[in-house]
């Protein structure tokens, strides 16, 4: 009716109202924010849900994308330049309370690329039956994931599929664990290819 809008949020009504005419001016700092929020929406679209399996804990009602929003909004851009743009090493895919993977080292091969992890048992939370999911965005957006259980060797590796993709080719790769029951994971690590 009108200007006015309602909704339900988290079990409560809520009403709405929308101003018919808005006049902004927009100062630099704000088309700074504009376009930091365009970047990471960018973002998020090209990861195809893979935050959805990351940010799984403490939800209260906020979705992974919002998740994602709050985790990077502040701190994964590099502003140095004129306009701000997406830092990869600094972005994170997936947040939570389980230990971050340890990565121990990274091979290209005719296959994928090769992820060395230490299993880390020993650390409190950590279960052999964790999964660890790894993926990479090539620059074409194609979005290649591997999952595989944690085990109980003292070491693992997991292979991204990426056949014929030089590493030139490749936007970013990540890793992160995740519970067997997927109510919790690990904060993100990025994988440099070299």
């Amino acid at each position: 009716m009108g200007n006015f809008t309602t909704m339900s949020y988290n079990g409560m009504n809520i009403v709405r109202s929308k101003a018919f005419h808005v006049k902004r001016k927009k100062t630099e700092a704000q088309k700074c924010q504009i376009l930091k929020m365009t970047l990471l929406a960018e973002v998020y679209r090209k990861l195809r849900g893979i935050t959805g399996r990351g940010f799984v804990e403490n939800s209260k009602g906020l979705s992974s994308y919002n998740k994602f929003i709050s985790a990077n909004f502040n701190s994964a851009f590099d502003s140095t330049g004129e306009a701000p743009v997406i830092s990869y090493p600094l972005l994170l895919v997936s947040k939570g309370t389980l230990p971050r993977i340890k990565v121990s080292g990274t091979v290209v091969e005719s296959d994928g690329i090769r992820v060395n992890y230490a299993s880390n048992l020993s650390l409190p939370h950590v279960s052999a039956s964790d999964q660890i999911v790894a993926f990479a965005i090539t620059t074409v957006g194609e979005l290649l994931i591997s999952v595989q259980v944690r085990g109980i060797e003292d070491t693992g590796s997991l292979v991204i599929p990426l056949q014929g993709v030089a590493v030139d080719e490749v936007v970013c790769c990540y890793v992160f664990a995740r519970s067997a029951d997927g109510k919790k994971a690990s904060n993100s690590v990025y994988v440099e290819l070299i």
